[in-house]
């Protein structure tokens, strides 16, 4: 893991409705390589590089980071509390917006939810 990845723990992955049940417990490292989820049942480890992500958006409100791309067909968003992350959701927002040109999540985005 590259020194400047940020590492975020206890998040959880909602899948869009219909898809399945939302997965906690997960920790993130956000790098300028992509995004890799580890945990899970049974624990997995998969990355998504940047290369391949379309529409990458985040936001932060009420203590909690959202992050929402899409790969592929599919859609994917965790949420990550600001204590599982060091500096907070506000780290996790910079940290996208520097690695991958996040934008600001909006209404309208299928998968995601405005939380403020």
């Amino acid at each position: 893991m590259p020194a400047d990845a940020l590492v975020a723990r206890n998040a959880t992955l909602v899948p869009a409705p219909g898809v399945g049940a939302p997965v906690g417990g997960l920790e993130l490292r956000i790098d300028r390589e992509g995004i890799t989820q580890l945990g899970g049942e049974p624990v997995t480890a998969w990355q998504i590089p940047w290369i391949a992500c379309r529409d990458v958006r985040t936001t932060h409100g009420r203590g909690v980071a959202v992050v929402a791309l899409s790969f592929g067909a599919l859609r994917y968003r965790w949420e990550i509390p600001d204590e599982g992350v060091d500096g907070g959701g506000e780290a996790v927002v910079g940290a996208l917006q520097a690695y991958a040109g996040a934008k600001p999540m909006v209404r309208g985005v299928r998968g995601a939810r405005r939380r403020h």
